[in-house]
């Protein structure tokens, strides 16, 4: 009885490390970060968030620069202050650039972001992999309190990542099953109204972000 108490108390802590170490995945685009913000926050719940960003041999192109910056800052903006951010990167650089730090603390963050467009010969260490290098930090420094995710930013500038291809190819072809369920139905898709809606709601904040 002693022993079937024992192995029934041993599968409870290991439930319980399991769960606690459930660290949640989002593939984006870079180039939607702002939509993304603006969807997915203010949030109720804390909220500890690894941002993984996919470089290029020379980090990320000027074209994104704005995408990334721009939703980084609208990001930060929507967080509550004490909500954590860590910023990392894969493909060509595998490393985590900013720890978790407080959204409150904004002017350090995006200043440590600007590392990501400088990457150095240490920082394209091919034994390393990124992804695995943000899921392994996120998982150091798991609070169970809060709701702990790894954001993936795809880079359409950056070939080659078919993991992060699949993920969101698999988003779109569910999007796209159900558009043509809806249609089936006879039930209207208003996927335009719902986004003309969102760059309305969030279009003040953005054009303050971008004045400053």
């Amino acid at each position: 009885m002693k022993t079937y108490i024992i192995s029934i108390v041993l599968v409870l802590i290991t439930l319980q490390l399991t769960a606690q170490e459930d660290v949640s995945t989002t593939v984006i685009k870079l180039k939607d970060l702002i939509t993304h913000a603006a969807d997915s926050y203010p949030n109720e719940e804390p909220q500890q968030i690894y941002l993984l960003i996919e470089t290029n041999a020379s980090g990320v192109s000027s074209d994104h620069r704005f995408f990334l910056e721009q939703g980084v800052q609208l990001l930060l903006k929507r967080l509550q202050p004490e909500d954590k951010i860590a910023i990392g990167t894969y493909g060509g650089s595998n490393k985590t650039i900013v720890s978790y730090t407080e959204a409150s603390n904004a002017s350090h963050i995006l200043t440590e972001l600007q590392k990501i467009y400088t990457i150095t010969e240490q920082d394209t260490d091919t034994a390393k992999d990124g992804i695995d290098v943000a899921y392994q930090f996120a998982k150091s420094y798991f609070v169970e309190t809060s709701e702990n995710k790894v954001i993936m930013m795809r880079n359409d500038q950056v070939t080659g990542n078919s993991i992060a291809a699949n993920a969101i190819k698999e988003k779109e072809n569910k999007h796209k099953k159900t558009r043509a369920e809806r249609k089936e139905a006879g039930q209207p898709y208003k996927l335009g109204g719902a986004i003309a809606i969102t760059a309305l709601s969030i279009l003040p904040e953005v054009l303050e972000i971008i004045k400053d």
